[in-house]
């Protein structure tokens, strides 16, 4: 370049008979080149050398030409070296030319220029300095120079479509400004939806039940794919549109609204958009008044947008805080308000007529307070309380009294079970002389009315159903000693005393002793074994 200098890299030989003619007094001559240029180590064979503050009339073919103070002198050529001189080099090379990559990816880009002149290389400047920065100066295979410059960073959205450059500054000789050489990319950085933003038309406040149009707008590489909408109610999100765009009408409780923004590399989602929502006053549900027992305290909760204002009146006439009378006023927030009126020994006052008022600019509200209630409502409470707690105690009693009933009569009536259990013929023989123990046929069975017993008993389809017999072995025992005991279900009418000596449950000794004399097997007992006790029981056949 015009100005600058050049090194011509060079070595050379010669033959061994001339070895020892190499000294320092040799000289090498550039032909065609007047002045001296500055030369290697000749000694070492070495012959490069740099030519100063080039112009554009030194452009031609050079060779070199040994000389030295003896039989050594020679010209190389050819090769001839061939210098061109301009007013400007090639600009420094990128590398890779372009770039595309994901957000958050590496990124290696790498600056070349040639350094035609040792002493003097370039400098190379990187616009802007996105990472870690490290030079080296290297050599082409033709003994050539070039600087190399490696700029390392991480990819961002900030990145995209931003310019960056390489620049190389060469420096000149004879007083001539500095040369700049410039090369750039623009690189595609490819990333998710950033900056989501909601826009609301139109803009400001609105009356509650408009239309109105949210917009979803973000920066993104690829350009965003789909636009969700949502809404917030009670702390959840609910969706409620798709799309850029969304109409809707909102109220009180449809002031707030987000859009989330996707694309192939991800999401984003939009900060919450408030609608400020204006609204007349009204007077809440959660007005109302409590009663201790020298005061009263009535609360007024309104809301509006803009924020209301409240009054108390009291026979159609406003409260101006007499002694004994107090409100105060809570804002909760810009649309919500609490009035409190305070009233101390409310007997002596007719509070018939309280009222609480409540306005803005977009309407008024007005609701009226019973505070003589409060003492009725306890009145009515005790009232029916008492004929509950009442009622709820005489039928606990009741319930009591049934389930002794029930238990009184279960145990009066229980009818244990027996298992006849017989082994071998012994016992066998035993169930015969119990069957031979009933009494007589001529034993009235059925209350003087056998006709009727039996009637009875094949209506019921009664029967024996098991007996169980306790024997004495080789015992002499006493007639009088000697008893049976007969137990019979309700439906049975056996006990004969039951029926003529009022209600006895027993057979008198004597004549359940002659019963069972009157039985032949009775008398034929060989082991002289005497009946203790015998109990039959009768229950309901099942149908066969």
């Amino acid at each position: 370049m015009t100005g600058s200098c050049v090194t011509v890299p060079c070595s050379f030989d010669v033959e061994n008979n001339h070895e020892q003619n190499l000294n320092k007094n040799c000289k090498a001559i550039w032909k065609l080149e007047n002045r001296n240029p500055i030369t290697g180590d000749l000694t070492k064979k070495d012959c490069t050398t740099n030519f100063n503050n080039m112009q554009v009339l030194d452009t031609n073919n050079y060779f070199f030409r040994l000389e030295c103070n003896n039989a050594l002198k020679y010209n190389f050529k050819p090769p001839y070296v061939k210098i061109e001189v301009t007013d400007n080099f090639p600009s420094p090379t990128l590398t890779p030319s372009t770039l595309k990559i994901k957000e958050g990816e590496s990124v290696s880009l790498t600056c070349s220029a040639p350094a035609p002149c040792l002493p003097h290389p370039p400098t190379l400047n990187w616009t802007p300095k996105l990472g870690d920065i490290q030079e080296t100066l290297q050599e082409n295979q033709d003994k050539t120079k070039f600087k190399t410059s490696v700029m390392n960073f991480t990819a961002s959205h900030l990145h995209h479509e931003q310019n960056i450059s390489c620049t190389a500054v060469y420096k000149k000789q004879g007083g001539g400004s500095d040369a700049a050489l410039t090369t750039s990319l623009i690189p595609d950085v490819l990333y998710s939806p950033k900056n989501v933003t909601v826009s609301v038309s139109p803009s400001g406040s609105v009356l509650e039940n408009s239309n109105v149009s949210l917009t979803c707008s973000s920066d993104a590489n690829p350009a965003e794919q789909n636009y969700t909408w949502y809404e917030v109610k009670a702390a959840q999100e609910i969706v409620t549109g798709t799309g850029n765009t969304l109409n809707t009408t909102v109220s009180t409780d449809r002031d707030i609204f987000f859009c989330k923004a996707q694309n192939d590399v991800g999401e984003e989602r939009s900060n919450l958009s408030h609608i400020d929502v204006l609204f007349p006053a009204r007077i809440l549900f959660s007005s109302k008044c409590m009663k201790t027992s020298n005061q009263v305290s009535c609360f007024c909760d309104t809301a509006g947008n803009p924020s209301p204002t409240t009054h108390w009146n009291l026979h159609g006439k406003p409260i101006t805080q007499p002694s004994q009378m107090v409100i105060t006023h809570d804002s909760l927030n810009n649309s919500y308000l609490r009035s409190i009126i305070t009233i101390v020994e409310p007997q002596d006052r007719d509070l018939s007529t309280l009222q609480c008022f409540s306005s803005n600019s977009l309407g008024s509200a007005s609701k009226g307070f019973c505070v003589r209630c409060l003492d009725n409502s306890k009145e009515n409470e005790s009232q029916i309380l008492t004929p509950v707690l009442i009622g709820s105690t005489v039928t606990f009693l009741l319930i009591i009294c049934a389930l002794l009933v029930v238990v009184w009569f279960q145990k009066t009536h229980y009818k244990p079970k027996s298992v006849a259990a017989t082994s071998g013929q012994h016992e066998a023989n035993e169930q015969t002389k119990a069957d031979n123990s009933q009494p007589s046929t001529g034993t009235d069975l059925s209350c003087n009315n056998p006709e009727k017993m039996s009637k009875s008993s094949a209506d019921k389809s009664e029967d024996v159903v098991y007996a169980r017999l306790k024997w004495r072995e080789n015992t002499k025992v006493k007639e009088e000693d000697i008893y049976v005991n007969l137990e019979l279900s309700d439906g049975s009418c056996l006990n004969e005393k039951k029926c003529e000596n009022g209600g006895e449950h027993s057979v008198s000794k004597k004549e359940e002793i002659e019963s069972m004399r009157a039985e032949d097997k009775i008398k034929n007992i060989r082991k002289e074994s005497e009946v203790v006790y015998a109990q039959v029981k009768f229950q309901t056949k099942t149908p066969e």
